[in-house]
């Protein structure tokens, strides 16, 4: 007998106690192995990305939209100010769309090219930011493929986002990449790091961890799994740290930035020459606070039925190269019903653009006490 365990309060967050999930359509949503190895986590939405096959000018048709700001450098805390623009954001996919590495269209690395500028001249250091354009993210598991810059000087990062005291960050400051090491910054931003002037150093929520590798060499896949009482971080598929305090409880975007403001405590630099840091997929698969959600949900999984669970396979290793290839729902057919899907390839890595459902799916808490037989 399987059994949903109970909710911890009013949180659209399932976890199950199942041995395995079958083959399926995914009716009932997305599963991820959770820390306890007979445990899953059971999320109702996905938001998938193939950045290596993805083309085009706008890019917020793929769920992602460019910002456009700037920020002075009192306010940037640097001796330069930060310029966001959506010229810093680049598509370049493979030119062969039947494979998963090898020579891009624009030249360099294949992927979304998020650019920090060489030239602050006038004050500013240009760089990039994106931000979902969906903003009911809450508990789920986070996913990116990504290739740091190289160039000393710069800080790219792959977070969420509610407000200043809420927020999930893995950060990469170039200045720490050695000869043969790196490392990346682990962040929650909460209340008490905002009473520091936003400083999350010297709070349980802030961990500093030494990678085996240059990120700025491969793609790696960098990964947070959050839930109402914990965040874990990973990296290629191994847990790094785990946080259990000051857990964000509100739904938000997630974020790719890529930035400097010549701070030498932070970024340092600025370069002198413009540099990028490069995505090849972002991954997320979550639950939902839109209620309309909960109304498709509810008609299209009734009963939950564990036979139409998908499991979602965990990335154990560098996806670079000959392992660039990964596995998305969104490219096989009958896995994302009523989800809104994106840019996507097939099977054999032809560029295709999917029906857009705009259907929303929720899970509330109602359903955490069945019982299934």
């Amino acid at each position: 007998m399987f059994k949903v365990r109970d909710a911890i309060g009013a949180l659209p967050w399932l976890v199950l106690t199942l041995s395995r999930f079958a083959v399926a359509d995914c009716e009932c949503g997305y599963s991820i192995n959770g820390t306890n190895s007979t445990e899953f986590e059971v999320f109702t939405d996905l938001l998938e990305n193939d950045f290596l096959h993805t083309s085009g000018d706008n890019i917020t048709a793929f769920g992602w939209r460019p910002q456009e700001y700037n920020v002075s450098a009192k306010d940037a805390r640097g001796p330069y100010g930060k310029n966001f623009s959506v010229a810093n954001a680049e598509l370049n996919p493979l030119k062969n769309a039947q494979v998963w590495s090898g020579d891009s269209m624009n030249g360099g690395d294949a992927g979304l090219k998020l650019w920090v500028r060489g030239d602050h001249s006038s004050g500013y250091v240009g760089g990039a930011e994106l931000a979902t354009v969906r903003n009911d993210t809450l508990y789920g598991s986070y996913r990116v493929g990504m290739k740091l810059s190289g160039e000393s000087g710069t800080c790219g990062a792959f977070f969420w986002f509610f407000n200043n005291s809420q927020e999930i960050d893995m950060e990469f400051l170039s200045r720490q990449f050695n000869e043969s090491q790196g490392t990346v910054q682990l962040v929650l931003q909460s209340p008490q790091s905002v009473h520091n002037g936003y400083d999350a150093s010297g709070t349980a929520g802030y961990q500093i961890q030494h990678l085996p590798f240059r990120p700025d060499q491969q793609f790696h896949e960098y990964r947070f799994d959050w839930r109402p009482e914990s965040v874990v971080f990973y990296v290629d598929g191994k847990v790094m740290h785990e946080m259990t305090e000051n857990i964000p409880s509100e739904p938000g975007h997630m974020f790719l930035n890529h930035w400097s403001n010549g701070d030498k405590l932070w970024s340092a630099g600025p370069p002198s020459a413009d540099t990028s840091m490069t995505v090849s997929y972002v991954k997320a698969y979550f639950n939902s606070t839109d209620t309309a959600r909960h109304n498709t949900y509810s008609k299209q999984c009734p009963k939950f039925d564990s036979s139409k669970v998908c499991s979602v396979p965990a990335q154990t290793v560098a996806p670079d190269g000959s392992n660039a290839k990964t596995y998305f729902f969104s490219q096989e057919d009958g896995k994302t019903p009523g989800q809104q899907i994106y840019h996507t390839t097939n099977g054999n890595g032809a560029g295709r653009l999917l029906r857009a459902h705009t259907i929303y799916i929720s899970i509330f808490v109602s359903f955490l006490s069945w019982a299934i037989l």
